[in-house]
């Protein structure tokens, strides 16, 4: 089952309602819950413009704005929902769909509202309350917990003997005072508080209302809603989408720093190459810059009009290799056709498609499972590793290698392009501000001659991860990085960049090594990488998301 579909149908399965509409404002998903929330059958609506459909809705004015609107109360007619619309981006940030995630809460209200005695109807308000899958918290007029049902234990990991009959002084909530004790003395609904737990860091929505008995206040009800599962499924759907980008290439060759003569040489190389139809293989360590290179390679070329698509294969198995790149109907070669296929971390290419992408390249077309795949697409391969020496140890087709390292530009690592730092950085930092709403108008001398100095393992991605950093230790009224906003980038006396940052950073940066190289081990097979590391196949999926590598 691909994972795009898998995921599909986990959203069509949960509690929640779901609503996905593309960039033309059409309905390209509508799960179980929202056909019943909303009345309408799924079949007909699937396609149709969302405002034509759907009453009051705003999922166009989100897409149009790029503005979230979370955890917002609507009525509809007799239902009472909480929804939230926000907008799905691609990794450039360009608005692609939108999405509303809302759940009925007409049935909790109404709990809230009848239930006029809590001890005298505290059996009945335990059946129903324990039938929910949302965590439920009852307290008394004095802020103290009289019931709590299971669902609150599964989320916030609290027993009732650990909170009932205890006075809520304090709050699970990481940031906030209590909610009961809040209600309690303000005797007004408290709506739509999201935050995390303090107890295991989830991700919950937070509604407390008071009770009010023949016009006194008798206690409130929170309904503690966790979202942590619902955001994590929505950002594992963003990150499939990412898998296949966008079929554009948005640098060109002027957003490349080239003030050195190995960088001048390259572009120079990078210019002739892109005017031929000759395939052309990248090489160079990670983060230094290569699909940058592709991009503006393409964007200089006659199919400049044409698609730019992209793959990277670290993290695919030869499975999911073929399934991209020849079995979809919009597989990758007719994706790229008359355009530009770029293959990156072609090292990592299994034997089949090893063997298929050289008939591609004698041929012009390709037989796979019977069928005829013909293109005209233009391949562009980048690797971190010499595929030259994975050749002659047999790790590597042979035929494959002479084929497509006819035209080889070697992409250099920062360390060896230093004069290029300082106008990179600058329009990093200027990136960066866009991103974090900051005017940080330059470098001093000081902090650039540290980052003139650093050898930059991780390259152009670490250099950006470093500003990144910096800009976070600057004040509100700080205008300018120096030494004291960068991390420690000092080297030791053999030259080697020392471990830098905190204990828990070196051992992220050493777990995510050791998990690439364990992938690199397996051809991308993640079940075979997390039985070698000791891990579910869920908890490897977890680590990958955390480590930024899905």
């Amino acid at each position: 089952m691909k994972n795009e579909e898998m995921i599909m149908r986990i959203l069509d399965d949960i509690q929640e309602a779901v609503i996905l509409i593309n960039e033309n404002e059409e309905i390209i998903f509508l799960n179980n819950s929202a056909s019943n929330i909303l009345n309408i059958p799924k079949e007909k609506v699937l396609h149709t413009k969302v405002t034509d459909t759907i009453t009051d809705t705003r999922l166009h004015i989100v897409l149009k704005t790029g503005i979230p609107e979370l955890d917002r109360i609507q009525n509809l007619g007799k239902k009472v929902i909480v929804t939230s619309r926000f907008p799905i981006k691609n990794e450039n940030g360009e608005i692609i769909g939108a999405a509303a995630i809302f759940r009925d809460v007409t049935s909790i209200q109404k709990l809230a509202e009848e239930v006029t005695n809590l001890r005298e109807l505290e059996s009945l308000l335990r059946a129903i309350i324990d039938s929910t899958y949302d965590a439920i918290s009852v307290a008394d007029e004095e802020g103290r917990i009289v019931m709590v049902n299971k669902a609150y234990t599964k989320v916030t990991g609290l027993s009732p003997k650990e909170v009932v009959g205890k006075l809520a002084s304090y709050d699970i909530a990481e940031g906030h005072e209590s909610m009961h004790i809040k209600c309690a003395r303000e005797k007004e609904p408290i709506l739509n508080v999201k935050t995390k737990l303090s107890t295991n860091k989830k991700e919950v929505l937070i509604n407390v209302n008071p009770i009010f008995v023949k016009g006194e206040f008798k206690g409130s009800v929170g309904v503690i809603h966790d979202i942590s599962e619902i955001e994590r499924l929505i950002r594992e759907l963003e990150a499939t989408k990412r898998l296949l980008k966008k079929d554009q290439a948005k640098y060109d060759f002027e957003d490349i720093t080239c003030e050195s003569e190995i960088m001048k040489n390259v572009v120079f190389q990078a210019k002739k190459a892109a005017n031929t139809n000759v395939n052309i293989l990248l090489y160079g360590e990670p983060g230094s810059g290569k699909e940058i290179l592709a991009q503006a390679i393409h964007n200089y070329s006659k199919r400049r009009n044409e698609p730019f698509v992209s793959v990277n294969l670290l993290l695919l198995d030869e499975k999911k290799q073929l399934e991209i790149l020849f079995e979809n109907k919009e597989n990758l070669f007719l994706r790229a056709d008359n355009g530009t296929l770029f293959i990156d971390n072609t090292y990592l290419m299994s034997p089949k498609v090893q063997e298929l992408i050289l008939e591609y390249l004698n041929e012009g077309s390709i037989y796979y499972k019977k069928k005829k795949i013909v293109s005209n697409a233009k391949i562009i391969f980048a690797t971190p590793e010499n595929l030259k020496e994975l050749m002659s140890l047999g790790k590597f087709s042979r035929e494959l290698y002479y084929k497509i390292s006819v035209v080889t530009i070697e992409v250099p690592p920062l360390r060896e392009r230093r004069e290029d730092i300082p106008k990179m950085a600058m329009q990093i930092l200027h990136i960066l501000n866009q991103k974090h709403e900051k005017v940080v108008f330059n470098i001093s001398e000081d902090a650039m001659n540290i980052l003139k100095e650093y050898d930059w393992p991780g390259n152009i991605r670490e250099l950006e991860n470093v500003l990144d950093r910096a800009l976070m230790n600057l004040s509100q009224s700080d205008t300018m990085i120096t030494s004291r906003h960068l991390p420690d980038l000092k080297v030791n006396e053999n030259g080697k960049n020392k471990l830098n940052g905190t204990l828990k950073e070196i051992l992220e940066q050493y777990e995510k090594y050791i998990i690439i190289e364990t992938l690199k081990e397996f051809q991308g097979n993640k079940t075979a990488t997390a039985k070698k590391l000791g891990l579910t196949v869920r908890n490897l999926y977890y680590k990958l998301e955390k480590l930024g590598l899905k």
